[in-house]
């Protein structure tokens, strides 16, 4: 339950920007209009790719044998699962809710699919290397934060998008770590012992996955 504090706070704090009144410091409105006014002009598609980066930095070290928690076919499938736990909740929310986006006339804004990608992308690269080193950890947040930025200075978000968008990422790592059965691929062991009772004995048989 600890996990799930951090990315919940995050979804919080952005329906948090949403349902404040227009004028005050926190709204969506007025955060949109400090940063996108930085630079009116301003557009990248750099956050199309660097949304995905963590994700290839740990199917690539697993794939070139690199150890992380899980071996390759389990970070594969975990992150498989998490993608698609990830994209019916977004999509999901996005067709719920119709928030339309701060450019006008498009109803997907909440939340951001962008910023969802990219901290479910950080999140799996520091389960599977943050024990190695947690700059690396570091690396994948900061890249994730970077999109997360990028997309409300291309105009696309507003920081409630952005915010929910990093905790439902987040989860969906969570969720499929914590579920997962570390079955697949692994040698089932399995064990014999005597075992002694007040009227008697037996054997106990106990088997590890």
């Amino acid at each position: 339950l600890k996990k799930a504090i951090l990315p919940t706070g995050l979804i919080a704090a952005g329906l948090v920007t949403m349902a404040v009144p227009k004028q005050t410091v926190l709204s969506k409105y007025r955060i949109h209009n400090t940063m996108h006014g930085w630079n009116p002009t301003f557009h990248t598609s750099a956050d199309n790719y660097l949304q995905f980066a963590p994700a290839v930095v740990t199917l690539g070290l697993g794939a070139m044998g690199v150890k992380g928690r899980n071996d390759f076919l389990n970070q594969s499938l975990l992150f498989t699962k998490a993608e698609l736990l990830m994209s019916v909740v977004v999509y999901g929310i996005k067709h719920a809710t119709r928030v339309e986006r701060p450019y006008g006339g498009v109803f997907t804004s909440f939340p951001s699919g962008h910023t969802a990608q990219a901290f479910l992308s950080a999140t799996f690269l520091a389960k599977e290397y943050g024990h190695v080193s947690p700059w690396i950890s570091v690396a994948g947040y900061a890249m994730a934060t970077g999109v997360g930025v990028l997309r409300m200075m291309n105009n696309k978000h507003w920081i409630s998008d952005v915010l929910a968008g990093a905790g439902v990422g987040i989860l969906s790592v969570e969720f499929v770590y914590l579920t997962h059965q570390h079955r697949w691929g692994k040698k089932r062991n399995m064990m014999f012992a005597p075992t002694l009772y007040q009227k008697g004995g037996g054997v106990s048989m106990a088997m590890t996955f």
